[in-house]
């Protein structure tokens, strides 16, 4: 995955975020809805295996491509076959890819869909889980290293230059908008987030946001996501 220049510093957000149950729920829950009981599955940038592990305990088999090579070594040691580069991975081998939270640290994001979509089987379907709106930018995506951020229609748009059909776009965590607005505007200038802040937002907000997402329609929110197929 060095091709793709994957980069990643927030290993400490990733381990706050780990003991973000009702955060995790949610996307839990998202991937095994997009997979349908389709296995094994590919987590595309796995980090500490997060997902992995929360899928794993629901009984869906899972492979990991990561490409830090300690993140790497202990999904292996967790029992996840593990890759470190998505070319690893044969072709047409997946009826189901996701990625949480991945696709926003790569550079050639276009490139990095094709080559998932490579992976997938025929009619396979890929999820994609990324930060929405760039008028969201904030120094925290500076520090984590975010290339960008997306919209519904340039994420739709992503997928088509990927020879992928969309059956499915929404945005997510419509309070979080709000919050990531008040983040920008009053937050730390460094961009730290304390991990007693990410156990408020995940035990107040996420629940009333994941409420609002229903009642909305998905119209907005701090993430938007994409399934979207191989024909």
């Amino acid at each position: 995955m060095n091709e793709l220049r994957l980069s990643y510093t927030g290993l400490d957000i990733l381990q706050a975020l780990e003991q973000a149950r009702n955060y995790n729920a949610f996307l839990t829950d998202l991937v095994i809805r997009g997979a349908g009981g389709r296995q094994p599955v590919l987590d595309f940038g796995a980090g500490i295996g997060t997902f992995s592990k929360l899928l794993r305990d629901k009984g869906v088999s899972v492979t990991c491509v990561e490409a830090d090579p300690s993140f790497a070594q202990a999904l292996a040691r967790a029992g996840f076959l593990t890759f470190r580069d998505l070319h690893e991975v044969p072709d047409d081998s997946f009826e189901f890819i996701f990625a949480l939270n991945v696709l926003e640290h790569i550079e050639d994001d276009r490139a990095a869909v094709k080559l998932l979509g490579a992976k997938l089987k025929k009619r396979g379907s890929l999820l994609l889980y990324v930060p929405a709106f760039e008028f969201l930018w904030t120094v925290l995506d500076d520090k984590i290293k975010h290339q960008r951020r997306y919209d519904k229609a340039g994420l739709k748009k992503l997928m088509r230059a990927g020879g992928l059909t969309v059956s499915e776009c929404r945005y997510a965590d419509s309070l979080g908008l709000f919050a990531a607005l008040a983040f920008k505007m009053f937050g730390d200038k460094n961009g730290d987030v304390k991990p007693s802040t990410i156990a408020f937002y995940d035990r107040y907000v996420v629940p009333l946001s994941i409420i609002l997402d229903s009642l909305s329609g998905g119209l907005f929110g701090k993430n938007v996501y994409v399934v979207a197929k191989k024909d």
